[in-house]
């Protein structure tokens, strides 16, 4: 096919518009993805056949000046069933602690308190029975501040409510 040199002249300068269009879309593109803020981690939690993604109840910058917050996730772990935990490495990778709340058949409420190392684990089960009832956990990530008690203060909080 023989096009006419104006034709020709016509085509080459739309398509190098289109690819100079192209090139500048995706270059936006790309600072725009670059400048924007990094998405809260989410822990994924799992019991009997279903599966919730939890994000932050709280969640802060390391130094606490900037914080956003949530809600608690409500999630039903049957007596005896087992919840189990999945961590981003967001949060595996640093020190992070979990609290658990269950309560005996007399009414009795005990609390846990386990602290993880860094990298120590990326997923955890937190078991259940009859007569120890899970009633909720929680995730935190301590800051570097500490409170009057010379205990560090949460940055960032993940809750689950189970019963």
């Amino acid at each position: 096919m023989n096009l006419h040199p104006r034709t020709r002249r016509i085509a080459f300068i739309l398509g190098a518009l289109l690819v100079v269009v192209a090139v500048a879309f995706g270059a936006v593109m790309i600072v725009l993805v670059r400048a924007a803020p990094p998405a809260e981690p989410t822990i994924t939690a799992y019991s009997y056949g279903r599966a919730d993604t939890v994000p932050p109840l709280r969640y802060c910058s390391i130094d606490l000046t900037a914080c956003s917050t949530g809600a608690t996730v409500d999630l039903e772990v049957p007596a005896g069933q087992p919840l189990q935990l999945s961590l981003p490495d967001a949060i595996a990778a640093a020190p992070w602690h979990l609290i658990t709340v269950h309560q005996r058949a007399d009414g009795t409420v005990v609390t846990t308190d386990r602290q993880y190392r860094t990298g120590e684990a990326t997923a955890v089960t937190v078991e259940s029975s009859r007569d120890l009832q899970l009633n909720g956990v929680e995730i935190q990530l301590p800051s570097a501040a500490v409170d009057r008690a010379g205990l560090p203060i949460a940055r960032a909080v993940w809750s689950i409510k189970t019963a």
